[in-house]
C-alpha cells in the first residue's frame, strides 16, 4: 500500500454492516472510502510527518483530532449528539432560508465583514470591557447548586417575572397566559410557519411573532432591545423565554455558576443578576403541579360563602414593590 499502512480490519460483525458500502482503503464492505475515520487518521499522520506535503495548501491545513480508539461497535466515523430545542423565524421562514443559514456556516467567514448586516453605520460605540467573572460574585448564592437563571425583565414597560435565560433555545418565546396579563392593547402578530421542537422531537406551532421593547440592566450600563417574541399558547412555569436572539445580539455571557448574564453598552458591562429563590421555586412548583394533576384532586364548595370573594384580589408582590392598595400606574404592571 506504498507510504499507507496496513488498517485494522473493521470491528462491526459482517452481519452488522452495509453490504452496499465498499471501502478501498480496508477492502471490505461497511462504509465507502470517503467516510473512513481510519483512512483520515492515516492521512493526518502522513501529513504530521511531511509525506504529504504535495497535496496540501499552506494555511489551508488545521490537525485533525483524531478518532478514539475505544469506539463500539457499529460506530465508525459516527458522532452521537443530543439536540436541545430549535425552532422558530430566528434563520428563517421557509425552507429555503433555513438551508442558505446553515450552508453558510460550512465556510470561512470572511475577517473583515463581520457583522456588517446587522450593525447600522452610526451605531453607538459598545464598552471594550473584557467580560469577567469572579469569585466573590458568586458569594451571595448557595453553593453547589444546580439552578436556572431566572430573571425579571421590563417588557412593553410592564415589569415581568419569572424569566428563564436558555442558551439552548433558538428563539424568544413569550407565553400567552403572560401576554393576556399583560394587557397590551391593539399588539399585532407577524405570522409565521416555523413550529417549535422540542428534545422530544414534539412540535408546538405558535401564534405569531410579537416585537416588544425589552430593557436590559440598569441605567448607566442599560441597552433597550427589541425583541421578536414567539407567542406559543401551552402550559408553562415561566413567564418568557430569552433565547439565543437576543443573547447573540445584545452579545451576552453567561454563567450559571455565577446565575449572571453580562453584556457591552454603551455605559460599560450591563449584568443581568438571577434569582436563584425564584429559580427553586418554580422547581418545587413544577414537581408540585404535576403530582396533583396525576392526583386530579377536584375541590368544590356546597352553599353560599360566609364571605363574598372580592372584585379584586391584592397580590403581595415583595419589597420594594407598590403596596396592594395604592393604584399603579398602566406603565407598572407586575407579572409573577
Amino acid at each position: 500500500m506504498g507510504i499507507f499502512t496496513i488498517p485494522p480490519a473493521i470491528k462491526t460483525p459482517v452481519n452488522r454492516r452495509d453490504n452496499t458500502k465498499y471501502c478501498r482503503y480496508h477492502r471490505d464492505i461497511g462504509h465507502i472510502t470517503e467516510e473512513c475515520q481510519v483512512l483520515k487518521d492515516e492521512i493526518e499522520r502522513l501529513i504530521q510527518r511531511g509525506q504529504l506535503r504535495n497535496y496540501v495548501r499552506d494555511g489551508d491545513h488545521q490537525p485533525r483530532q483524531p478518532a478514539q480508539e475505544n469506539q463500539q461497535p457499529g460506530q465508525e466515523g459516527e458522532d452521537l449528539e443530543v439536540r436541545v430545542i430549535i425552532g422558530g423565524p430566528a434563520t428563517g421562514d421557509t425552507n429555503r432560508a433555513r438551508k442558505n443559514y446553515a450552508r453558510q456556516a460550512r465556510s470561512e467567514p470572511f475577517p473583515h465583514q463581520i457583522n456588517l448586516a446587522e450593525h447600522k453605520n452610526k451605531a453607538p460605540r459598545l464598552s471594550n470591557e473584557p467580560i469577567i467573572f469572579t469569585e466573590e460574585e458568586a458569594s451571595g448564592l448557595w453553593h453547589p447548586h444546580k439552578d436556572a437563571i431566572v430573571i425579571a425583565l421590563r417588557i412593553a414597560s410592564r415589569k415581568v417575572y419569572k424569566i428563564l435565560i436558555d442558551n439552548g433555545s433558538s428563539a424568544d418565546i413569550l407565553f400567552r397566559s403572560t401576554l393576556n396579563r399583560m394587557d397590551l392593547v391593539g399588539a399585532k402578530f407577524d405570522p409565521i410557519k416555523s413550529a417549535l421542537y422540542g428534545f422530544t422531537g414534539d412540535s408546538v406551532h405558535s401564534e405569531g411573532v410579537l416585537n416588544l421593547p425589552v430593557e436590559l440592566g440598569t441605567h448607566p450600563c442599560q441597552h433597550i432591545q427589541s425583541v421578536k417574541f414567539v407567542v406559543v399558547d401551552c402550559p408553562s412555569s415561566y413567564n418568557a423565554i430569552i433565547g439565543r436572539p437576543t443573547l447573540n445580539a445584545i452579545r451576552a455571557v453567561t454563567s450559571t455558576y455565577h446565575l449572571l448574564v453580562k453584556f457591552p453598552t454603551v455605559g460599560g458591562i450591563g449584568i443581568l443578576k438571577g434569582d436563584q429563590q425564584a429559580s427553586r421555586d418554580i422547581y418545587e412548583a413544577t414537581n408540585r403541579s404535576s403530582n396533583a394533576h396525576r392526583m386530579n384532586i377536584i375541590k368544590t364548595c356546597k352553599g353560599p360563602l360566609e364571605h363574598p370573594l372580592p372584585r379584586t384580589i391584592a397580590i403581595d408582590l415583595g419589597a420594594g414593590h407598590p403596596p396592594p392598595n395604592k393604584k399603579s400606574s398602566s406603565h407598572e404592571k407586575f407579572l409573577q
